[in-house]
């Protein structure tokens, strides 16, 4: 269950008043919590899965408890469901020690043509399965979290 520390941001103009520049709108804590997510996978799998060419994103959920602010944030990247061709990761934004958002991301493996959905090799399924957390999974008590 890798953990990122990632500095987020909000594409204000250089006029907005402090209550606007200061606020991160929920668009970049997606584009954050993607970065966090591609780093795990490209972490996890290495060249067994290019997130760019062999992923696309089918379903995101996102639930915010609270704003977030310009600045870093802890993103925790989690998988929490491995099925034949797809996958399912939970992804945390945690901000000052409090949770903020949290998102749940569908991605699907794709063949070659990126038309069509293609399983998972049982490589792939080892080292994806090291994103799982440590309290779902026995054999992911081992992983080291990063920052």
């Amino acid at each position: 269950m890798p953990r990122y520390t990632i500095a987020l941001r909000n594409n204000a103009r250089p006029d907005a008043p402090a209550s606007v520049s200061r606020h991160v709108p929920f668009y970049c804590a997606h584009e954050a919590a993607g970065a966090a997510w591609s780093r795990a996978i490209v972490e996890a799998c290495g060249d067994l899965l290019d997130p760019v060419t062999q992923i696309a994103v089918v379903n995101v959920v996102s639930n915010f408890g609270r704003e977030l602010f310009t600045g870093d944030a802890d993103v925790t990247v989690t998988l929490d469901r491995l099925g034949g061709t797809s996958l399912t990761l939970r992804i945390t934004i945690e901000q000052d020690g409090v949770q903020a958002a949290e998102l749940t991301v569908v991605l699907v493996h794709l063949d070659s043509s990126r038309v069509n959905s293609a399983p998972w090799s049982p490589p792939q399924i080892a080292a994806l399965e090291t994103l799982r957390s440590a309290l779902a999974s026995p054999a992911a008590a081992g992983q080291v979290q990063q920052t």
